[in-house]
C-alpha cells in the first residue's frame, strides 16, 4: 500500500507563458525556454532582508505567466545590481522596503552612459507595483510614474563605422567570406558549421533564429525549366511580449548555392535523427551533436536535440575567431561575432539604396523605426584605391593566400594547370594551380586570392593590377561605386603579390 502524501509533499505549480511548469517556493528555478534553459536565483540578493527577497519572488512569480523569462532574467540581473549597490552604501543593515531615496541615489551613482539602466529598473519596480505584492514604500510608488529615464543609445557603432563593433566594409565582408570557403575547403571547417556560418552571413539571423531552425523549415519546390526554388521559413523574434518563438515566421528565399547546402545538412541530420531515435518531423536543422540523448538538461517540447542560442552565437564566433581575417583599418585580426554580421546586412543593404522598409524586412525589425540608424548613417563602405594606396594596404588584407613559387623550367608545371593572364601581344603564363582540379572560378582573377595558387617569383603581375585599376576608375566614372569595388580584394591580391616580388628582386641583386 503506497504511503499517502502529506500536505509538505504537495505543492503547487504554476507555468511559465511557454506552458512550462514549475514549483514557485523553490528559491532557484531552471526554467527551459526557446532560447535554452533560463536560471533565477533569489538567494543571490545581496543586502536583501528575508522580507524582500519573498517579495521579490513572488513578484517574479506572477509576472513570468506572462513575460518571456529570458527578459525576465535580465532584468533580475539589473534589480539584482541596485540591491549591490544599496548593499554596499548600507553594509550594516538589511534593506526590507524600497524608497525612493534609494532609487534616487542609485540613480546618481550612474554615469551618463548607465542612464538608461533606469528605464529598466523603473519597468521591473512598475510591474512589480502592479501585482499588488508589498516591499514598495508609498513614496517610491508616488516617484515612479514621474521619473525620468533614458533609452539605451542605438547604432553608434553603425553611424561610425567602428572598426572593432561596427559594420564590416566591403573588403573585410569579402575577406571573411573567402577565409570561410577556404576553411571548408581545407577540411578545417564541418558541413555543418559551413551550412550554419553561410546560413548566418547570407541572412544575418539572430542566433536563437538559427538555433529554433527545424529541417521541415526547409520547402523545395520547381520552375517550370526544372530548377529548384528553396523557401526558409524562420521564426521571428522580439515581436510582443506574449507572442512567443515559432508561432510567427518570415519565408526567405535562398540562393541555389545556399539551399543546396542545406539540403546536404538534411542528408547529414536524417542520419543523425535515426541513430539517436529523434522524431524526423521535428528535427533541428543544425542539432545538438556534443549532448548525449536522452538529454542532460530541460527542454521544452519539440526542441529535443536543439542547441540552445548561446550555444548558437558561441558557436559562430568561435568559428569566426577561428578563421583570423585581418582589417586594413587596423593592421590586426578582426574581432567578428554575429552582431556585426547582422550590422554588415543592414549597412550593405542601405548602401544599395534600398528603402527603411526594405532594410526592416531584412534584418527582421518589427518596426521601421530599428532600421532608421542605417539609412541615416548610409555609410560609404567604398574604400578609394589608386596603385599607391593599393600596394600600402596589401600586407594589412592578407587577401593573397597563396605560395610564390620560382618559374620552372620551359614553363613546365608538371602537368599542373598553368594561369596566364591577357597581355596586349598575347596570353602570357604567371603561375599555375596547385589543386589539380577544375574549379569553375575565372581565371586569373579568382586565383590570386586563393590559397592553391602558385604565382610566379620572376613574372610581371603590375600589368593585371594596372588593368584592374584602370577599369576600376573607369567604372566609378559611369556606374554605382559598389559595382566598381568588386574586385577590391583581388586588386590587394595581386599588389601583395606584386610587393613580394619586388622585395625577392632586391635580395636577389644584394
Amino acid at each position: 500500500m503506497s504511503k499517502s502524501k502529506t500536505a509538505a509533499d504537495i505543492r503547487p505549480s504554476v507555468r511559465t507563458i511557454d506552458g512550462v511548469k514549475f514549483i514557485p517556493a523553490d528559491w532557484y528555478w531552471n526554467i527551459p525556454t526557446p532560447h535554452g534553459n533560463v536560471i533565477f536565483n533569489f538567494n543571490y540578493l545581496p543586502g536583501v532582508g528575508p522580507s524582500l527577497r519573498k517579495n521579490v519572488k513572488d513578484a517574479f512569480t506572477v509576472l513570468v505567466r506572462a513575460n518571456a523569462p529570458e527578459r525576465l532574467r535580465r532584468l533580475l540581473s539589473r534589480l539584482r545590481a541596485f540591491f549591490k549597490f544599496l548593499a554596499a552604501e548600507h553594509p550594516d543593515e538589511e534593506i526590507d522596503v524600497l524608497t525612493a531615496a534609494h532609487l534616487e541615489n542609485y540613480g546618481a551613482s550612474l554615469s551618463v552612459r548607465q542612464q538608461y539602466f533606469l528605464r529598466q529598473l523603473k519597468w521591473i519596480l512598475v510591474s512589480w507595483a502592479k501585482t499588488g505584492i508589498s516591499g514598495l514604500s508609498l513614496d517610491l510608488l508616488l516617484f515612479l510614474p514621474v521619473m525620468e529615464s533614458r533609452s539605451h543609445e542605438v547604432g553608434a557603432a553603425v553611424r561610425t563605422m567602428d572598426p572593432i563593433t561596427g559594420p564590416l566594409t566591403d573588403i573585410e565582408y569579402e575577406s571573411v567570406l573567402g577565409a570561410l570557403r577556404d576553411a571548408f575547403a581545407s577540411g578545417r571547417l564541418s558541413l555543418s558549421d559551413y551550412a550554419l556560418m553561410v546560413l548566418a552571413i547570407a541572412l544575418a539571423p539572430r542566433p536563437a533564429q538559427l538555433a529554433l531552425l527545424k529541417i521541415k523549415d526547409l520547402s523545395i519546390t520547381r520552375r517550370d525549366d526544372g530548377s529548384k526554388v528553396h523557401i526558409l521559413q524562420v521564426t521571428r523574434l522580439k515581436q510582443g511580449k506574449h507572442i512567443r518563438p515559432r508561432t510567427i515566421f518570415r519565408a526567405r528565399q535562398l540562393s541555389t548555392a545556399v539551399g543546396g547546402l542545406l539540403e546536404q545538412q538534411i542528408a547529414a541530420v536524417t542520419r543523425w535523427c535515426d541513430c539517436n531515435r529523434i522524431d524526423l518531423a521535428e528535427a533541428p536543422m543544425f542539432p545538438s551533436i556534443t549532448r548525449s540523448l536522452p538529454e542532460r538538461r530541460p527542454m521544452l517540447h519539440g526542441l529535443a536535440g536543439h542547441q540552445s542560442a548561446k550555444a548558437v552565437g558561441a558557436k559562430i564566433s568561435r568559428v569566426l575567431r577561428g578563421l583570423r581575417v585581418f582589417s586594413v583599418r587596423t593592421g590586426a585580426e578582426m574581432v567578428l561575432f554575429q552582431t556585426r554580421i547582422r550590422r554588415t546586412l543592414g549597412s550593405r543593404a542601405a548602401a544599395e539604396g534600398l528603402p527603411a522598409t526594405v532594410v526592416a524586412d531584412l534584418m527582421d525589425h518589427s518596426w521601421v523605426d530599428s532600421s532608421l540608424v542605417y539609412i541615416e548613417s548610409r555609410p560609404e563602405m567604398i574604400e578609394r584605391i589608386d596603385k599607391a594606396l593599393a600596394l600600402k594596404m596589401a600586407p594589412l588584407a592578407h587577401a593573397f593566400t597563396g605560395t610564390l613559387r620560382s618559374r620552372p623550367h620551359l614553363d613546365s608545371g608538371g602537368g599542373k594547370k598553368t594561369i596566364h593572364i591577357e597581355s596586349p601581344d598575347s596570353l602570357r603564363a604567371v603561375g599555375i594551380c596547385g589543386k589539380l582540379d577544375f574549379c569553375g572560378l575565372a581565371a586569373p582573377l579568382a586565383c590570386y586570392t586563393c590559397s592553391f595558387f602558385n604565382p610566379w617569383l620572376d613574372d610581371n603581375h603590375e600589368t593585371l593590377l594596372d588593368r584592374l585599376l584602370t577599369e576600376r576608375e573607369t567604372m566609378l566614372a559611369m556606374c554605382d561605386a559598389r559595382i566598381a569595388s568588386v574586385n577590391d580584394r583581388t586588386i590587394l591580391a595581386i599588389a601583395d603579390v606584386v610587393n613580394r616580388c619586388r622585395d625577392s628582386a632586391i635580395k636577389g641583386s644584394a
